[in-house]
C-alpha cells in the first residue's frame, strides 16, 4: 500500500441489502465511519447503494461508480473506503475505473482500513510485527493476481515471460518474509509463554479484561491499577497489553490484571490469529472481566460478537464476568432486566467516569480468585 499523507479525505461506501433492517444498516454505517475517524480522516460525504448482491466484478454498480468518480472529483477524495471484506480482484476493478477521475485515488476494503488503524497504534515490536503477517497473508492473494497479471503482458505462448519470472521472485519473497517474521513472532509469543509460567508457579492470580472497542476497557484497567494506559475515544486505542496489579483486601494479596485490544464485529479470522499471542494473556486468565457499554444501542450483539470472539480463541465464556459500564450515561435503565438476562454472568453495573460499583468488581475478583485452585 502506498504512503499517505496525513490528514485524509475519505469517502465511505456501504452497500446494503434492501432486506436488512434499517436500523442494524445505520450502526453499521456509524461503525465504519467510527473507525475512518479514528485515522484523524475527513468524511466530507457518503454513498449508499441498495443490491440484494454486490456487484460480482467491481462491487458497486455502474451507475455508482460514475456517482463515486463525481465525489471524488468534487470533494477532491483521497480514499474510497467499502464497508465490507471485498474480493481484491473486485477492488482492483473498481480503483481501475476510478483512476479515470483522479489517477491516484486509493479504493480499501474495511480489513484494509483496520489494518492503517493498527498501524496507527501499535506500540510494541510484537505488535509491529503483528500486522505486518496480517497485511501479507491479506495481501498475499492480491500478490499473486498482480503477477498473474504481469506474466500475461510480459510472455507469448510457450516462452517464460517476464512477468512469470516476477511473479515468482514476488512469491519467494512474500514466502521468505513471512517465515522470517513468523519466527520472530514465536520468540515473543515463547517467552510470553514462559513469562506467564513464571507467574502461575509464583502463585501470582490473573485477571483479565476484555469488551467491544470503545467499551471503557482501558478507563476501567486504569481505575483499577491506578496506572495511566491509553484511555482516548477512538476504536482499537490499545493493540499491546497492559499489565498491572490490584490490591484483594479480603484475600491480603495482590492479583495481575491485563487489559488487552478491542474486539469489533467482522473481525476477520486472520486479524484474529495475528494477535493470537497477545490475546493468550486473556485466555489463560483466572478471571475474565468482559466490559460492555450498556449505553450502547447495539448492547446485545456486540456481547454475542465478545463471545465468539473467545470461542474462537478456545476460552471457556460461561464462567466470564460481565460489567455493564456507563450507567451514567443512561437515567432510566432498567437495571433488573438486564440482570435477568444475563443472571449467568454475575453482571455488575459500574460507571467508570463517576468512580462508581469499583469496590464490587474488586468483591467479585475476589471471589473467583479465592475459589481458583
Amino acid at each position: 500500500m502506498s504512503h499517505l499523507k496525513s490528514t485524509l479525505r475519505m469517502l465511505p461506501v456501504h452497500v446494503i441489502n434492501p432486506q436488512l433492517n434499517k436500523e442494524k444498516a445505520l450502526h453499521m454505517a456509524e461503525e465504519l465511519e467510527s473507525l475512518i475517524s479514528t485515522l484523524d480522516s475527513e468524511i466530507p460525504d457518503r454513498i449508499i447503494q441498495k443490491l440484494d448482491q454486490p456487484n460480482m466484478a467491481t462491487y458497486i454498480g455502474k451507475g455508482k461508480i460514475v456517482e463515486v468518480a463525481q465525489k471524488i472529483v468534487d470533494e477532491q477524495i483521497d480514499v474510497v473506503v467499502l464497508n465490507a471484506m471485498v474480493k481484491p480482484r473486485q477492488v482492483h476493478a473498481l480503483k481501475e475505473q476510478l483512476q479515470k477521475a483522479k489517477p491516484d485515488i486509493e479504493v480499501w476494503d474495511r480489513v484494509d482500513l483496520i489494518l492503517y488503524i493498527f498501524d496507527k497504534h501499535a506500540s510494541t515490536q510484537e505488535a509491529k510485527l503483528q500486522i505486518e503477517l496480517a497485511r501479507m497473508n491479506y495481501m498475499g492473494p492480491r500478490i499473486y493476481g498482480m503477477g498473474f497479471i504481469m506474466s500475461r503482458q510480459g510472455g507469448g505462448i510457450g516462452t517464460l515471460g517476464v512477468g512469470e519470472t516476477n511473479t515468482e521472485l514476488m512469491k519467494r519473497h512474500w514466502r521468505d518474509q513471512k517465515k522470517k517474521i513468523t519466527d520472530e513472532l514465536a520468540k515473543i509469543s515463547k517467552s510470553r509463554e514462559q513469562q506467564l509460567d513464571r507467574r502461575k508457579r509464583a502463585g501470582f492470580k490473573t485477571v483479565s479484561i476484555v469488551g467491544y472497542t470503545n467499551a471503557g476497557k482501558s478507563s476501567l484497567f486504569n481505575l483499577l491499577t491506578g496506572k495511566n494506559a491509553l484511555a482516548k475515544n477512538v476504536l482499537f486505542a490499545t493493540l499491546d497489553s497492559s499489565v498491572g496489579k490490584i490490591y484483594l483486601e479480603d484475600l491480603h494479596s495482590e492479583v495481575l490484571i491485563t487489559d488487552t485490544i478491542g474486539f469489533i464485529r467482522d473481525l476477520p479470522p486472520l486479524l484474529i490469529s495475528a494477535f493470537k499471542s497477545t490475546l493468550m494473556e486473556s485466555i489463560h486468565a483466572d478471571v475474565l472481566l468482559h466490559v460492555i457499554d450498556v449505553s450502547d444501542p447495539e448492547m446485545n450483539t456486540k456481547i454475542r460478537v465478545v463471545r465468539e470472539i473467545l470461542k474462537e480463541l478456545g476460552r471457556n465464556v460461561d464462567d466470564v464476568i460481565y460489567v455493564f459500564n456507563k450507567i451514567d450515561a443512561v437515567p432510566n435503565l432498567n437495571k433488573e432486566e438486564i440482570a435477568e438476562k444475563y443472571e449467568l454472568f454475575s453482571p455488575i453495573f459500574i460507571s467508570v467516569k463517576r468512580d462508581e460499583g469499583v469496590d464490587q468488581i474488586k468483591e467479585c475478583i475476589s471471589e473467583r480468585v479465592a475459589a481458583v485452585k
